[in-house]
């Protein structure tokens, strides 16, 4: 007897999104197992193992050459990788199974936690500086000169007279950093600067092209995050990256968008968000 070729749901959804004459059938925002499947196969095995499960599943290439590179460019071991396999030492393996530690899988043991860190400001739980009656937003386009984005960023910083929060996933831009050191050395700002973890290193170079040292971040708290992080059940993982980008700027204005803080970067982006609480 014939089997049913099997059929992935991405693959079955664009079949019937192509056909005119298709039933319109209710969206489902479920988990894709065979996704699930494709991309554990990807980090455990790499490319051709991707592909054997995508034709298994029946289920289309969902991920682009560069994601696929990404993805095997940043591949974690489990924890346990890199242990003695003394214990293991008849059949020279660790089996997962076997193993003492849960599946970081299910159980992630570094992922969770984070150093605690004493904040740079020193106010009560009572105050609340960002409540206000009203709030407004103002969109900004690339089009529209007599707005630069660049120079609404910086005029931003400067205005700020408390505390300014800044995530980004890259940042290079000698002059808007600047414009920090000088709001945190002169004007006593509080900054929070929370970068990419895999950009973190651009970051760090223009630092030391410019000389400056831990001792020039004084009211400065830099730290790197990742994305969210993907576990195989062979433990095999890789972390996301951050695409945000805003600042928040004494708790009563917030400005993003997709402009990235990086010399000469700003002229092909096209709109910036201000708000103000």
């Amino acid at each position: 007897m014939n089997r049913c070729k099997a059929v992935g749901k991405i693959k079955k959804r664009l079949e019937d999104a192509k056909n005119r004459w298709a039933r319109l059938s209710k969206p489902e925002f479920c988990h894709n197992e065979s996704a699930r499947l494709a991309t554990d196969a990807l980090l455990d095995g790499g490319s051709d193992d991707y592909q054997k499960i995508l034709a298994e599943e029946g289920e289309v290439d969902f991920l682009s050459k560069q994601e696929i590179q990404y993805i095997m460019d940043n591949v974690k071991e489990p924890y346990y990788a890199y242990e003695s396999h003394a214990e293991n030492s008849d059949n020279g393996s660790v089996q997962n199974g076997n193993h003492s530690h849960q599946s970081e899988s299910y159980y992630p043991i570094n992922s969770e936690n984070s150093e605690t860190t004493t904040p740079l400001h020193n106010w009560s739980s009572e105050e609340k500086p960002y409540l206000k009656d009203k709030s407004s937003a103002t969109v900004y386009f690339q089009t529209d000169k007599t707005n630069n984005i660049r120079e609404t960023i910086r005029r931003s910083i400067h205005r700020t007279g408390q505390v300014i929060a800044i995530m980004m996933d890259e940042f290079t831009d000698a002059e808007i950093f600047c414009d920090i050191l000088e709001a945190a050395n002169k004007r006593n700002v509080f900054v929070y600067l929370l970068l990419d973890a895999s950009k973190l290193q651009p970051f760090t170079d223009m630092c030391e092209k410019l000389q400056v040292k831990d001792l020039h971040l004084k009211n400065i708290s830099v730290r790197s995050v990742t994305g969210e992080v993907y576990c195989a059940k062979s433990g095999k993982k890789f972390f996301g990256q951050i695409h945000e980008k805003f600042i928040i700027s004494d708790w009563r204005f917030v400005l993003s968008g997709s402009y990235r803080y990086e010399n000469f970067d700003f002229y092909i982006h096209l709109e910036f968000v201000q708000v103000e609480l």
